[in-house]
């Protein structure tokens, strides 16, 4: 694997390129399968669907905390790519990104301890009480909205990726992309 700043490099790592690609995959699934629960009908089908849902989230909340981690100790860093105002843009949006993200799977975390979800059948959650009425129905919807927000900024970060393959042409897409040689 490939560490610190590697002058010449053209692409990220294998372990940098695995992770980003299982965090936008691991997005995708959670996404649909949080518009796709209530369509079960209650009871274990239901329960199974969620216990799906959460554990897919702490595989996401895993692999997020390993790619901030290996991003910090030893990814391979490229140098910008393009003027420096699209660095900067670039920078700011990782940032929302990682944030959101980091937002989105802690009240993942948080909503289902609140409720003190079955999971599987085979245990349940301790059930977290908070001094915030309603605090259930708050933090499900404020993880509804930041999960939202996450798919619109994954969507603006691939239509620029898009941007820059299709009319900019300065290989930044292949960086990231796993097929490419």
């Amino acid at each position: 694997m490939a560490s610190g700043d590697e002058k010449g490099a053209v692409r990220y790592d294998r372990l940098t390129i695995l992770l980003h690609w299982l965090v936008v995959l691991a997005i995708a699934f959670q996404w649909l399968g949080a518009h796709t629960i209530d369509w079960f009908p209650k009871g274990p089908l239901r329960v199974d669907a969620r216990s799906v849902h959460i554990m897919i989230g702490w595989i996401l909340a895993l692999s997020l905390a390993c790619r901030i981690w290996w991003r910090r100790a030893g990814g391979t860093r490229l140098n910008p790519a393009g003027p420096p105002v699209l660095h900067g843009v670039a920078r700011l949006m990782h940032v929302l990104l990682y944030a959101n993200l980091i937002g989105v799977v802690g009240l993942g975390i948080v909503g289902s301890f609140v409720r003190g979800d079955d999971i599987f059948g085979l245990f349940h959650l301790a059930k977290l009480s908070l001094p915030i009425s309603d605090a259930r129905s708050q933090i499900t919807d404020l993880h509804r909205i930041a999960a939202n927000s996450m798919l619109i900024l994954g969507g603006i970060h691939a239509l620029s990726g898009l941007l820059h393959h299709f009319v900019l042409r300065d290989g930044v897409l292949q960086r990231m992309w796993p097929l490419a040689r």
